[in-house]
């Protein structure tokens, strides 16, 4: 059953079922920080440019590429992590492909959890979870539906269950991560039903929203085939999404994509991908990135903190899975700096975190605590990336 389970997953995924083939060069990028350059003086005389010191780092994933400076830790162990949510004490929700949703706690501040928890149980491939901070309240997105857990009673376990929604459309793929936006609707990636077709249900291939009052949902934005993450931009305000695209074109297309979304915008599945300069694509939207073909892009978020170098601040940072067919996929963490655009923006991707073969991250998510929590599914693992040692 636990092999069966991660199969359809990666099927789940979008496009990590595929043929093998060699992936492309992608450039490594190199350390932000400039060398010590000896700058002419008024006086004619050499002096050295103060630099930044690196800090110590520490690395606990064997052959996992980090820039300078930066800490890898093992945060926690737990069975098949696919997202993750924070509240608003800094304590971490996390879904299982178990069917749980769990609660971990670093009570001790030492970059690992020393609690953890069974919060709520019961629901099949949850690939979302969310916490709605005014009221505390976590939703889980699951097979067709989104769930809304309480717990009243402050027991570290939800003891009030709601259903949200309940009949949203899923097959090969399904409703996958949810986040809150800044108009306080919920926001939700619903894949489509199939590889590569025209989805007879119009809710199928989008980014939908939900007044959570009502319960009453809509249609955002189309064409984006398993938009498995989503993220407000940290300044702006503006919705971004991964997605990945058909898998029946073959392995150098189409490209995997990080999408600036805007509301009714038209991203071209099923027809149209890449640049999506070809005939009868003219009213649809290119991403603003893109990635490895076939590589599966997925886990989404936006650095706004202080603990990074200053020159992170802003940029998105996006998992990329691999394949399980395709083992010589790179998988690791891409950074995408985002430069304005006209009405969008252009994005310049490059490895943040390259991991060693066998190392598949889903989840990401950065903490509270100014770190980047990574979750590597196939090997029941949680991982805390900062600047410096934890």
């Amino acid at each position: 059953m636990i092999a069966r389970r991660i199969v359809i997953l990666f099927c789940v995924l979008a496009s990590a079922c595929q043929a093998d083939t060699s992936p492309p060069t992608i450039p490594v990028p190199t350390s932000t920080l400039p060398p010590e350059t000896p700058v002419p003086s008024p006086t004619g005389r050499d002096t050295v440019t103060p630099v930044a010191t690196v800090p110590a780092s520490s690395v606990e994933l064997e052959g996992a590429e980090l820039p300078p400076g930066f800490s890898l830790i093992k945060f926690a162990g737990l069975y098949h992590p696919t997202a993750f949510a924070f509240d608003s004490m800094g304590s971490m929700y996390v879904t299982s492909q178990d069917g749980n949703v769990y609660l971990l706690e670093d009570t001790n501040m030492d970059g690992r959890a020393d609690s953890q928890v069974t919060f709520s149980t019961g629901y099949y491939f949850p690939l979302g979870v969310t916490v709605h901070e005014p009221t505390g309240d976590v939703y889980v997105s699951h097979q067709g539906k989104v769930t809304v857990l309480a717990d009243t009673d402050g027991d570290r376990r939800a003891d009030v269950q709601e259903t949200l929604v309940d009949d949203l459309p899923y097959d090969i793929h399904m409703n996958n991560n949810l986040k809150f936006g800044p108009d306080s609707w919920l926001y939700i990636g619903v894949g489509s039903a199939c590889k590569s077709c025209e989805d007879t249900d119009p809710r199928s291939a989008t980014i939908m929203r939900f007044d959570i009052e009502t319960g009453e949902g809509e249609i955002y934005a189309r064409g984006l085939r398993n938009a498995f993450d989503i993220a407000f931009h940290p300044e702006s305000g503006e919705l971004f999404a991964t997605d990945n695209g058909r898998d029946d074109l073959g392995m150098d297309v189409p490209f995997e994509e990080l999408n600036h979304i805007v509301e009714n915008g038209d991203y071209g599945y099923p027809y149209c991908w890449n640049e999506q300069d070809e005939a009868g694509c003219e009213n649809t939207i290119p991403a603003v990135a893109f990635f490895e073909a076939h590589s599966s892009a997925d886990g989404l978020d936006f650095y706004d903190g202080d603990g990074f170098p200053a020159e992170y601040r802003g940029n998105a940072f996006v998992t990329i899975f691999g394949s399980w067919l395709k083992p010589n996929v790179q998988t690791g963490i891409q950074r995408v700096i985002l430069s304005p655009s006209g009405n969008t923006y252009i994005g310049e991707a490059s490895w943040f975190v390259r991991f060693p073969a066998g190392v598949m991250p889903l989840p990401l998510l950065f903490g509270p605590d100014d770190t980047l929590y990574v979750g590597d599914y196939v090997n029941d693992a949680i991982y805390q990336i900062r600047y410096g040692r934890p």
